[in-house]
């Protein structure tokens, strides 16, 4: 009788172990960390992302510093930026690889900074503090007998590009504007969503891509880029920051909204896959 109720007793005392390493983590090699994943919300255009923070929808919205700064802007007393800029990056014009088009857009942009007329384009949409700080040295621009450079856009991302009235407008319009009047031509904008922008450039829709396309080494694998600013990422709350948000390492468990493709969706992957990591 004593050696059944021993044993019992001996018995209940494992089970009662068991269930308090499994619930605390002893003798596990993994851990919890309780980080939740950032829930991102994807857009094809980057304006219903805005658009979804100024309805409450998501926490947060992350694009690229310019349309951050003009949706501030735009909307006073409604949103504030959370945290620092992240990842300064150049953004450049993209062509194919060997096209000749390549160098001489890196030439035309050059030739826009030596006389003046980049920084004229950049002060009128807000955005002198994205010029180049070394643009390089200028050569004598050859003129064509006038034709049609056409560039790919993605037009929901202003101040760089958007649509008014059906027509594009925006800086990087000004900008193709310029570089095809220094060749005697005229430059044609074709609105391509930014998800399929590279595609659309290497099954030749277009001669060349100006979209605010941030100049990556993944990118620089499908294309060339001549570039033309310099721009960081920013993340932008509703006044109050009710979230309290406070750069990317603060997303956990948050809704942030981004548009496809962009180098802020990547960013947010990549966090994503540090919190995973973190958990074990």
């Amino acid at each position: 009788m004593r050696k059944r109720t021993f044993f019992a007793l001996l018995g209940a005392v494992l089970v009662a172990v068991l269930v308090v390493g499994a619930t605390t983590g002893c003798g596990s090699k993994k851990k919890s960390s309780g980080k939740s994943p950032i829930a991102i919300q994807i857009f094809p255009a980057d304006t219903n992302a805005a658009i979804a923070l100024l309805a409450g929808k998501v926490d947060a919205y992350f694009a690229d510093a310019t349309p951050v700064l003009y949706y501030m802007k735009k909307n006073p007393g409604k949103f504030e930026i959370a945290g620092k800029q992240i990842e300064a990056a150049p953004e450049g014009i993209a062509t194919r690889k060997g096209d000749p088009l390549g160098p001489k857009v890196k030439q035309a942009i050059a030739a826009l900074y030596a006389n003046g007329d980049m920084q004229k384009i950049l002060a009128k949409w807000g955005l002198s503090q994205f010029a180049l700080s070394n643009p390089g040295s200028a050569t004598p621009i050859s003129k064509s007998s006038g034709g049609t450079i056409t560039f790919c856009s993605d037009t929901t991302y202003p101040p760089m590009e958007s649509l008014a009235g059906g027509k594009a407008v925006g800086a990087d319009i000004d900008i193709a504007d310029a570089i095809a009047k220094l060749w005697g031509e005229k430059a044609q904008i074709n609105s391509t969503g930014f998800d399929v922008i590279i595609p659309a450039l290497l099954a030749k829709k277009c001669d060349a891509i100006i979209s605010a396309l941030t100049d990556t080494p993944e990118r620089a694998k499908q294309v060339n880029f001549a570039d033309y600013v310099t721009v960081g990422a920013l993340l932008m709350v509703k006044k109050g920051n009710p979230a309290q948000i406070s750069g990317l390492a603060s997303l956990s468990g948050k809704t942030v909204a981004v548009e496809a493709a962009t180098t802020e969706k990547s960013m947010l992957d990549a966090q994503n896959k540090a919190l995973a990591k973190g958990s074990k």
